[in-house]
Order: structure tokens, then C-alpha cells, then sequence
């Protein structure tokens, strides 16, 4: 068996995006303040105000002081009002191209772990959670215009579930490459032959002893690889859930919003939580 190469783990749940709403009103002010037709004039505005203050009312500093104010708080204005779903489509452009090169990057990578180590589950699981992000964005397509705040927010969401069952399955990679080693048809059956000797030596008690906390250390391993495998599964269960609910939003439109809304929440929720429940902080789901 080739040894496995360990690669630096990515960053989805490190780096984890808000796409709340009011997430997306934080960054469309962010932006909107930051335009140098906001900028500058605020800037004079403030110095201008602050050299009145300081030195007297003159018009030579009240002026450039209520014209730059002015003119900044305006800009901001008709920026901020008028302009918010292109800067707020934007700032979600970004995180999808953020969130996709995450995404193909550390597939490539899990492929090649999972193979290396042989793990079936971790592969199929693999490919059944890129099937349900290509299901639910091509049902949200059909179900709302792509150019949508809401289209973007809901993608993102769900992008986020995905790549946090990605880190789930780096960590099942590397749990499983660090017990490879451990044979434990081995271990099991030396263990069966120490314990049918009547009077152990020191030594081979002490065999016995190393024997069984290595096989306890398998156990416990394997058992957090099956904790995020199961992890993994709830949070497919909840995208289906949530596609579930976009389904239904033609049949009978305000229960369906409804219901979409309060599926998008849990969306939200469980990407927001997936990093304490990998690192186990956050319990089981």
C-alpha cells in the first residue's frame, strides 16, 4: 500500500462565510463607505469640521466641512439605496468563486486520500454529496433567478454544508491512514494466545497489556469515523429537506415559503455549527 500523502487541511470550516441577510447588509455598507466618491468628500467634510471647531466658524472651514458632508453622505446614499443588489450580488459572486475553488481543489485531494487508504464508505460518501449540491443548485436555478439575492444566499448556504462534509471526510482520511497499520486479525488473535497462559511472564504481560490499548485505539478511532460519516448523513438529510421544501414553493406559495424559509434556516444553522460538531464541541447533531 503506497504510503499517503497528508495534505495541510483546507479551510471551510476555518473560514467559514456568513450569508445571513444581515451579513449581506454588513458587507454592502462596507463597501459602499469604503468608494472614494464616499471617501473623499466625507474626509473634507470631517476635517473641515474638526479645523472649525478648533480654530473658529470661519467659512473658510465651515464650507469645505457642509459641502463635503454633504456631498459624501449623498453619494453614500444613492450608492447604499440604489445601487444594493449589485454590490450585495457582488459580495456573493465572491464567495461562490471563494467557496468553488475550495470545493474542486479539496475533491481532487479526497479522492486521491480515500483511494489511497481504500476507504468504499468515504468515497461513496464523497460522491453522493457532490450530487446533492449539483441537485439542489439545478432545482434553485429552475425555482429562482440566478441573479436573485435570495438564489445566491440560499447556494451559498448549501455550499457551505458541502464543504463541511468535505472536512468531515479529510478527518476520516487521515484518522483511518494513522490505523492502517494497525493489523487487528493480528492483534486479536495473539491476544486470544496470551490469555491461555496460565502463569504470564512479566514480559508477556506487558505484551498483553500494549496489545489491547492498541486495539481500544482502533475502536475509538473507527468510532469518530463513523461520528462524521453520520454527520455527513444528517446534513444530506437536511439538503434534501430543504430541496423538499424549494419543490414545493409553485404548489401552494405562501405555506411554501414559509417552509422553505424556516428548511433554509436549519440550512444555515447546521453550516453555521458544522465545525464545533467535527471538532466535537458541538455534540452530536
Amino acid at each position: 500500500m503506497p504510503a499517503m500523502q497528508h495534505s495541510a487541511p483546507h479551510k471551510a470550516s476555518v473560514r467559514h462565510q456568513d450569508l445571513s441577510q444581515a451579513a449581506v447588509s454588513r458587507a454592502v455598507l462596507a463597501t459602499t463607505v469604503q468608494k472614494p466618491y464616499v471617501l473623499y468628500p466625507a474626509a473634507i467634510g470631517i476635517l473641515g469640521a474638526a479645523a472649525a471647531l478648533l480654530l473658529g466658524p470661519s467659512s473658510l472651514f465651515v464650507v469645505p466641512a457642509v459641502v463635503g458632508g454633504a456631498v459624501g453622505l449623498g453619494s453614500w446614499a444613492v450608492d447604499y439605496f440604489l445601487r444594493r443588489d449589485r454590490h450585495a450580488s457582488e459580495y456573493l459572486r465572491a464567495l461562490h468563486r471563494d467557496l468553488s475553488d475550495r470545493r474542486s481543489r479539496t475533491v481532487r485531494e479526497l479522492e486521491q486520500e480515500l483511494g489511497e487508504i481504500e476507504s468504499k464508505e468515504g468515497l461513496a460518501q464523497l460522491g453522493r454529496l457532490g450530487e446533492r449540491l449539483a441537485a439542489f443548485q439545478a432545482l434553485l436555478d429552475k425555482k429562482l433567478d440566478p441573479s436573485e439575492l435570495t438564489h445566491g444566499r440560499y447556494l451559498g448556504m448549501a455550499e457551505q454544508v458541502y464543504l463541511s462534509g468535505l472536512d468531515n471526510l479529510q478527518r476520516i482520511a487521515h484518522t483511518l491512514a494513522s490505523i492502517q497499520a494497525i493489523d487487528g486479525d493480528y492483534v486479536n488473535t495473539r491476544i486470544r494466545d496470551l490469555k491461555r497462559i496460565r502463569e504470564p511472564s512479566a514480559s508477556q504481560t506487558q505484551e498483553l497489556e500494549s496489545l489491547q490499548a492498541r486495539l481500544s485505539l482502533k475502536d475509538a478511532q473507527r468510532a469518530k469515523v463513523d461520528q462524521w460519516l453520520a454527520q455527513n448523513e444528517r446534513a444530506m438529510t437536511q439538503i434534501d429537506s430543504t430541496m423538499a421544501a424549494i419543490a414545493a414553493m409553485d404548489t401552494v406559495r405562501g405555506h411554501a415559503a414559509t417552509d422553505l424559509e424556516t428548511a433554509m434556516r436549519d440550512l444555515a444553522e447546521l453550516a453555521r455549527r458544522a465545525p464545533d460538531y467535527s471538532s466535537g464541541r458541538g455534540g452530536g447533531y
